[in-house]
């Protein structure tokens, strides 16, 4: 494409403008554009923490189910999730973080539909594998965009706060599916308790359809292909800045993200710190997470620790520890580091997984176990679970952010189909106790391996400043 009266110089310098402005002007229409641009995690903590009550009444409803098949329908998300983080962070790089934000709910809504009218646990099991897909896919454009979106301090205070999102989803299901079906039912295992919650996943991601709607497309990832126009016309919309010494014209000047070899162009060499740390700090988090954390409820019931009621109620006291802990970790930010507290995180998470191992082999009272799930959860926002993504967006650029995003999100789900699909047989072959030893010792490795290589976000050199080769004079 013709470049018009302007040199590559001349380009290269308006792109450079137009990444200097965005990385240091605080955005203040951010909170809104965080909680749309992050709604998949919305959908995602609506769809695990009511699927999490919801377990039981899927058992319930078919009965016949295997071990097997049962740890493979609640675990056949996630499955679809690592597909979808991978292929969807680079379809983000590609066609745009917009046009995957549409793409995403639309698909979201049709699978979650489909999943609650699924006649048996093989159609449903399909839905869910689609429907998580979309919300690996949605997840990594989120976090492309909210860091393409703010300013250097801010994307770091607001990416910090994607936890916090998934306790307030809890809190909210609780309240507005879980109490009020119960006290309608006097039960859990409803067979219908679980094709409500799948109907109020689509209706719920319709809504985020309606409202991504008017979202802008990210002014930096146009600004690196050579779109200056767009980009300049976005900034002055989003922003109220106007750039007069940029150029006016859009070019095809770059095309990220095509053929199939760039969806692994971010593991270098020069990069294996990084991806080392984030990596596993996110399948952790994850995989203690789904293989203890989402069966919680589950393990409540079946062990008789408590009823349906306690149930409920114990739930949602370690699920607000997890509200204040995700409020607590953006403000720590600016102040401690993202380092500091992913290793703070995982050790707390490690001391109190074993602490709800002597639970289990003591039959300490139901108070202890709630205190110790309680710090757990802290630990496991402040941790890990917050870092590994903040961190891996940090670490990579416009050009290759949404790719990165994906493989980092990889881990996560990656994690919780392991975790989710081995607990049912985990806790039949090795006990609660041995398998939350297990994690806890995963856990405080963790916490040893971030304190090694780790690095802190704040202090790491944003690679826009990079990815042009010319820069402002």
């Amino acid at each position: 494409m013709s470049q018009g009266n302007y040199s590559r110089e001349e380009i290269e310098r308006g792109i450079a403008r137009i990444y200097e402005v965005v990385l240091n002007t605080k955005n203040i229409t951010a909170r809104y554009i965080v909680i749309i641009a992050l709604a998949s995690l919305w959908v995602d903590a609506y769809d695990f923490a009511a699927f999490t009550f919801a377990t039981a009444a899927f058992k319930n409803t078919f009965p016949w189910m295997s071990t097997w098949l049962f740890g493979l329908a609640v675990a056949s998300v996630q499955l679809g999730a690592t597909i979808g983080s991978i292929v969807g962070g680079w379809l983000t790089d590609r066609i745009g973080r917009r046009n995957m934000f549409i793409l995403n709910m639309i698909f979201f809504t049709v699978m979650a539909a489909g999943a609650g009218l699924a006649p048996d646990p093989y159609t449903f099991t399909v839905f869910r594998t689609l429907l998580g897909f979309a919300l690996g896919a949605d997840t990594a454009t989120g976090f492309a965009y909210i860091f393409e979106y703010l300013e250097k301090q801010q994307r770091l205070f607001w990416s910090n706060l994607w936890q916090l999102q998934w306790y307030i989803m809890y809190e909210v299901v609780i309240l507005i599916f879980v109490l009020p079906f119960y006290f309608i039912t006097h039960s859990l295992t409803n067979p219908w308790f679980w094709r409500i919650i799948m109907f109020g996943g689509a209706v719920f991601a319709f809504i985020i359809l309606m409202l991504r709607a008017r979202i802008p497309e990210s002014v930096l990832w146009e600004a690196y292909r050579g779109r200056l126009a767009t980009a300049k016309r976005i900034l002055k919309r989003t922003y109220g800045i106007d750039l007069p010494d940029v150029p006016d014209v859009d070019v095809e000047l770059r095309r990220p993200a095509r053929g199939l070899r760039s969806a692994f162009k971010i593991f270098r060499r020069n990069k294996w710190k990084e991806l080392v740390y984030c990596f596993n700090g996110n399948f952790e988090q994850a995989f203690e997470f789904y293989t203890f954390g989402f069966y919680m409820p589950y393990i409540l019931l079946t062990m008789h620790l408590a009823g349906p009621l306690a149930t409920i109620e114990a739930s949602a006291i370690f699920y607000g520890v997890g509200v204040i802990a995700g409020v607590l970790t953006a403000y720590l930010t600016p102040r401690i580091g993202t380092k500091s507290q992913y290793v703070i995180g995982a050790t707390i998470s490690g001391i109190s997984l074993f602490g709800l191992a002597f639970t289990f082999i003591y039959h300490w009272p139901l108070w202890l176990f709630v205190l110790f799930a309680s710090t757990f959860y802290f630990g496991h926002v402040i941790g890990p679970a917050s870092q590994g993504m903040t961190s891996i967006n940090a670490a990579f650029g416009a050009s290759e952010r949404g790719t990165a995003a994906g493989w980092g999100y990889f881990w996560v789900k990656l994690a919780a189909v392991v975790g989710s699909f081995i607990a049912p047989t985990w806790l039949v072959v090795l006990g609660a106790p041995r398998m939350t030893e297990i994690l806890g010792i995963y856990a405080l490795a963790t916490a040893i391996l971030g304190l090694i290589i780790g690095f802190d976000a704040r202090k790491y050199k944003p690679p826009e400043e990079e990815e042009v080769t010319v820069k402002p004079s």
